[in-house]
């Protein structure tokens, strides 16, 4: 053998001994326990760890959500400095009692208001301590669903005319997380409406009137009421959560020996047609360059990556925005030398430490489902081990908001998808979202790091495989 010969053998065994050690110092061994199935004969465990694979993440938008037969009245407004400001009112019909009493010509009418009860339980969102105002106007359309439109049902962006000029109005102060916050105290808004409304309706009980004989005459003659805050105070306010329960409340007195002081209650009727109006205005937010969604049949949702909207990824489901996460180049590690299968895999993702506190609460569960090309959400994805659904397992933590984390099983979506190399794969991804009842009724938001975050921030996909050669 010539020297050179020697030379050249030497140095291509030495290029052999350090492109294994790059391989292996690129590679996390795991610390879960997989079973004795992946232990290979020398007692090394056959399965690499690697979570450096790019997790892409975009925001999601549609045009509206349903907001309409939810239990809750969503009435206020808040300035969200990541959403932008969010403003909510509740359209609903007023139907008649199951019954009138007897009303003689020496009984008086007193007023008319509007009763409003906060649901215990509803997460209130915004600053609880500011006062707020909200006024009472009268529906001027006939409340009914536009039949030469198709329309099936009413929407956050739905609404109908309304007169100008408020029935009435009021201040107020709620106090929702007392323990004494029941059922007159710190939970009840009233809001006293105009005398001669009250006055015409106690005319017409006493009259009979064939406007209040049946429900359909009284509703063609009142067509409706919507319940909405005053504009936003200083960038400090909040939406609550009020119960569908609302009354419209008639007060009169009998005159007798003694007088008597009574009410007449007129409830929500056609629950199923009360809804929340929402309105975003997101101009002065990250979310400023978000892509309008689209409007009209067959369109489907936009998406924004993260990039230009602040580098993050923004859930509030009830407001239209869920995040879609993307693994454009997870098929490079099934393209590695040792790669045989996978065995797990776990996505982590993490809120922005300063996006969340006391007053701008995490929802606390997320779904996750499957989506592709068109945006829109599918199936939920199920955890490898139970079948189950997932929802995030969060836990917050504001003393440590690093800790605060949602983690997926993603085991049943990495499998299939880590070999494929079709050209719709890199857009074929996973919907984060609100699952319901909360995405319908609660305006609880998130706003995820994305791949640009510091490492002890970003979404995380970590990939346990199945390897060729054992690995200590």
């Amino acid at each position: 053998m010539t020297i050179n010969n020697y030379l050249k053998k030497e140095a291509h065994l030495l290029l052999t001994v350090l492109s294994l050690f790059f391989l292996l110092s690129c590679q996390k061994q795991p610390k879960l326990n997989f079973g004795q199935d992946y232990v290979g004969d020398n007692g090394s465990a056959n399965i690499v760890v690697v979570d450096t694979a790019t997790v892409m993440m975009s925001t999601v938008r549609v045009d509206s959500t349903a907001t309409a037969g939810t239990g809750y009245l969503q009435v206020g407004a808040y300035n969200d400095p990541y959403f932008g400001k969010i403003y909510s009112r509740a359209f609903l019909q007023v139907g008649l009692p199951g019954s009138f009493p007897s009303i003689n010509q020496f009984d008086g009418f007193d007023s008319i208001g509007v009763v409003l009860l906060f649901k215990k339980g509803n997460p209130f969102y915004g600053d609880t301590t500011v006062t707020m105002k909200y006024k009472v106007n009268q529906v001027t359309d006939l409340y009914q669903l536009n039949e030469s439109a198709n329309q099936r049902g009413f929407y956050s962006n739905s609404s109908f005319n309304i007169d100008p000029n408020p029935l009435g109005s009021t201040s107020f102060s709620l106090f929702p997380s007392l323990p004494l916050a029941n059922q007159g105290f710190g939970d009840t808004v009233k809001i006293r409406l105009d005398q001669s409304l009250g006055q015409r309706m106690f005319d017409m009980i006493y009259n009979n009137s064939d406007s209040i004989k049946k429900s359909q005459n009284f509703l063609n003659w009142f067509h409706g009421l919507c319940i909405s805050p005053d504009t936003i105070n200083g960038g400090k306010s909040v939406i609550y959560g009020f119960s569908d329960s609302l009354l419209l409340r008639l007060y009169y007195h009998e005159v007798g020996a003694v007088t008597t002081y009574k009410t007449i209650d007129f409830g929500i009727t056609n629950k199923g047609f009360q809804f929340n109006n929402i309105i975003t205005d997101r101009s002065n937010s990250p979310l400023k360059n978000l892509t309008p969604a689209p409007i009209g049949p067959g369109q489907n949702p936009a998406g924004t990556v993260s990039d230009s909207i602040g580098n993050g990824g923004y859930i509030q489901s009830l407001t239209g925005l869920n995040v879609k996460v993307t693994f454009p180049y997870l098929n490079g590690i099934a393209h590695r030398q040792d790669y045989l299968s996978v065995i797990r895999a776990v996505l982590t993702v993490k809120p922005i430490p300063q996006s969340f506190s006391t007053t701008w609460v995490l929802p606390p569960q997320l779904s996750i489902d499957y989506s592709d090309l068109t945006n829109l959400i599918g199936p939920p994805l199920a955890n490898s081990t139970t079948g189950q659904a997932q929802t995030g397992n969060m836990t917050v933590n504001y003393g440590a908001p690093l800790n605060t984390v949602y983690t997926y099983d993603v085991t049943n979506f990495i499998k299939p998808h880590i070999t494929d190399n079709s050209p719709t794969a890199p857009q074929t991804g996973l919907m984060l979202n609100v699952p319901p009842p909360a995405s319908t009724n609660s305006f609880a938001r998130v706003v995820l790091a994305d791949r640009n975050a510091p490492v002890d921030q970003k979404a995380t996909l970590t990939v346990y495989y199945l390897s060729l050669y054992p690995h200590n």
